[in-house]
C-alpha cells in the first residue's frame, strides 16, 4: 500500500484537484450575468443583456445622467473587432423606440423596442435569408408555427 505519508499526499492531491475542478466547472461555459457596461471614452452606460468576455462598446449620442439617452449609435466590439451596430432610440441606457440593429454576421433587426426587447412591429432578417416579420412580444415572434427570439431565450418565450 505504500508509505502512509505518500498515501496521504496522494489523497490530498486528489482532493485538491477535485476541489479545483468543482470551483472552475461552473465558470467554464456559464453565461455571464446581464448588467451595465460603459463606453471607456465617455463613461456613458448601456444595458448588456448577454455579456461576453473582452466585450466593449462605443456610444455616439446624448448621455443623460451617465446613461445613453435619445437618438444615437451604439457599436459593440469583441476583442476590438466590430460585431454589431445599433442605431436608434435609447432611454436610460436601454433600447426604447425604433431601432435598426446590424450585425457583421449578416443578421439584422429593424423595429420597435421596449426595454431592450422587440415589441410591436419588427423584422428580423437572418444571415441565411430567413425573415421573421410581424408582431413581436417581449422579444418573441410566433406566427403560424414560425418562431424566433431576439434578446431573450426560447424558454422565456415558451418555445420548446
Amino acid at each position: 500500500m505504500g508509505h502512509p505519508i505518500f498515501r496521504d499526499a496522494r489523497t490530498t492531491g486528489v482532493l485538491l484537484l477535485g476541489l479545483l475542478l468543482t470551483i472552475a466547472a461552473p465558470a467554464h461555459g456559464q453565461q455571464r450575468q446581464s448588467g451595465w457596461m460603459a463606453d471607456a471614452a465617455n463613461g456613458c452606460r448601456v444595458w448588456n443583456p448577454f455579456p461576453e468576455p473582452d466585450e466593449t462598446i462605443k456610444w455616439e449620442g446624448p448621455c443623460v445622467n451617465g446613461f445613453a439617452h435619445g437618438r444615437g449609435t451604439l457599436r459593440w466590439y469583441s476583442a476590438g473587432k466590430l460585431l454589431e451596430t445599433d442605431q436608434g432610440e435609447f432611454k436610460d441606457g436601454r433600447l426604447n423606440g425604433f431601432a435598426v440593429l446590424t450585425f457583421t454576421s449578416g443578421r439584422k433587426f429593424e423595429g420597435n423596442f421596449v426595454d431592450q426587447k422587440p415589441q410591436g412591429q419588427g423584422t428580423l432578417s437572418e444571415a441565411n435569408g430567413e425573415v421573421y416579420s410581424g408582431l413581436w412580444s417581449q422579444g418573441c415572434f410566433n406566427d403560424r408555427g414560425r418562431q424566433a427570439t431576439f434578446n431573450t431565450s426560447k424558454q422565456a418565450c415558451g418555445f420548446n
